[in-house]
């Protein structure tokens, strides 16, 4: 018989005062040690081979220490990951010494193995957990056909159970410990709809489980509603409540005698006043909300990718849950680095949106509005890293709005110029100038404000032209009249 914390806790709440102080005493060393994984049945023999990581200890059905290398190589880092995530969730989880991982390569001595296990897990999980003896134990031909973000899950869902049975000190009941380690895991859209559709219908044909039905050891007829709804019980919690009040529940789980007094002291609220809210939330839960998931806050990879892309508002969104998540942390360095990332976003949007208004001001030919608002931009852009600004395009609208601040000078110029008419030919190839620009520049307005000046000017040459000709026609004629009308010259009388 295998002597769990469940029945030690009895022990000591029914003995005497002493009693319960030498029980505790042993609990405690019990929990100290326990690390030590039950091996196989029959002991690991020659047979098994090992290899060791930080955390885990990795015992391989196979002679070849090669094998045990390689597994701890492929999927180590999805363990130390895990662990290192789950432990900020509950830091009260932490375990004492080294996890280990057994794979088997036979299935009957795979099956012989964890059948000894008391917690029932659902079908489709191939990695199995004893939170008792703190090891997980998997079949490799079944774990090998598994794709990576399925085998990461199965790892992640399966350590999450040995996490909470050491923070809750083996009294999670089933709902809470399955719906946590559904929660941990890397959400898979396709995945989280079926678990919301499943919900949906049992809320609509009213075969909603309670929440004492749903914590059962052996929950219901259908494990895999049960499953669905604590999922959703975990999500309406954390969503609610945060995560404090639920570390706050795993704790109070060592102590108090049903997980319903364990949750009045941690939520300070009746646990059925809880469990009617969370019914007159599934409706919206399943109809939009099942898509969030504080927990995918760790996973900061595609909103890097999506910074690097320049898609800031993306990655906000993105770091959305993040910022939300290590906010309830205690992780200050991880906090500070999202908010940098956050602010990186913010002023990404920001000088994004001063483009946009500096294309919208060049479209509509306000070319000082565009200079302006590009100076704004490319200060924006120079708080981003380097591969992140568009330097060509802020150079190209900066080129066009200097083109058309230049294109006004020079037709106010020509403007100016054409007051005087010694100055009418400067003033023309001003205008002409501006003119070519703004056409260039699509500026129909200001191309056809340039070619009024040229024509008008044209004008003002062509009446100076015809007036100075018409003067000199005149001079000829009275020249004519004059020296017809003069008379010969004066006689000489002597």
């Amino acid at each position: 018989m295998r002597l769990t914390f469940r029945h030690m806790l009895v022990f000591v709440r029914s003995g005497s005062v002493l009693s319960r102080a030498l029980l505790v005493i042993f609990c405690c060393s019990f929990f100290s040690t326990m690390a030590s994984a039950s091996p196989p049945i029959g002991g690991v023999t020659s047979d098994w081979s090992m290899a060791e990581t930080e955390h885990f200890r990795y015992r391989v059905q196979s002679p070849d220490s090669e094998d045990a290398t390689n597994f701890a190589a492929n999927f180590g880092p999805y363990l130390e990951l895990g662990l290192n995530e789950l432990t900020l969730l509950f830091p009260a989880g932490t375990p004492a010494t080294t996890i280990s991982v057994y794979v088997y390569t036979n299935s009957e001595a795979f099956d012989t193995a964890v059948s000894a296990n008391p917690r029932r897990e659902l079908g489709s999980i191939v990695v199995r957990a004893d939170g008792a003896t703190v090891d997980l134990s998997l079949l490799q031909p079944q774990f090998e056909k598994l794709s990576l973000v399925e085998a990461e899950n199965d790892l992640r869902h399966s350590l999450s159970h040995i996490v909470t049975s050491i923070a809750s000190g083996g009294m999670i009941p089933w709902g809470f410990d399955e719906g946590i380690a559904q929660y941990v895991e890397r959400p898979v859209n396709e995945r989280l709809a079926r678990t919301a559709a499943l919900v949906q219908t049992a809320n609509e044909t009213n075969k909603l489980l309670s929440w004492f039905d749903m914590n059962a050891q052996n929950p219901a007829d259908d494990p895999s509603q049960a499953a669905a709804q604590s999922y959703a019980t975990v999500a309406f919690l954390i969503d609610r409540y945060d995560l404090v009040p639920l570390r706050a529940f795993l704790t109070a789980l060592q102590t108090e005698s049903t997980w319903r007094a364990a949750m009045t002291i941690a939520y300070a609220r009746d646990p059925n006043a809880i469990e009617d809210q969370f019914r007159e939330d599934l409706r919206r839960w399943t109809s939009t909300k099942w898509r969030d998931n504080l927990v995918s806050g760790f996973d900061l990879e595609p909103a890097k990718r999506l910074l690097d892309q320049a898609n800031y508002n993306a990655a906000k969104t993105k770091l959305e849950p993040s910022l939300e998540l290590y906010g309830q942390l205690n992780a200050p360095a991880a906090f500070e680095s999202i908010k940098q990332m956050v602010a990186q976003c913010d002023v990404g949007i920001q000088a994004e949106s001063l483009m946009t208004q500096a294309h919208d001001a060049l479209t509509q030919h306000a070319y000082e509005r565009a200079q302006n608002l590009l100076a704004q931009a490319r200060l924006q852009f120079g708080m981003l890293p380097e591969t992140q600004q568009p330097t060509e395009l802020l150079a190209t609208y900066e080129q066009l709005a200097l083109h058309g601040v230049n294109a006004g000078a020079m037709l106010d110029s020509a403007d100016l110029f054409g007051l005087s008419w010694r100055d009418y030919v400067d003033a023309r190839d001003a205008a002409v100038s501006a003119g070519t620009s703004f056409a260039s520049l699509g500026d129909t307005d200001e191309s056809t404000r340039a070619q009024s000046l040229v024509d008008d000017l044209d004008k003002r040459q062509r009446r100076i032209v015809m007036s100075l000709g018409a003067l000199a026609v005149l001079t000829f004629i009275w020249l004519a009249l004059w020296l017809r009308a003069r008379g010969p010259a004066e006689l000489d009388w002597r």
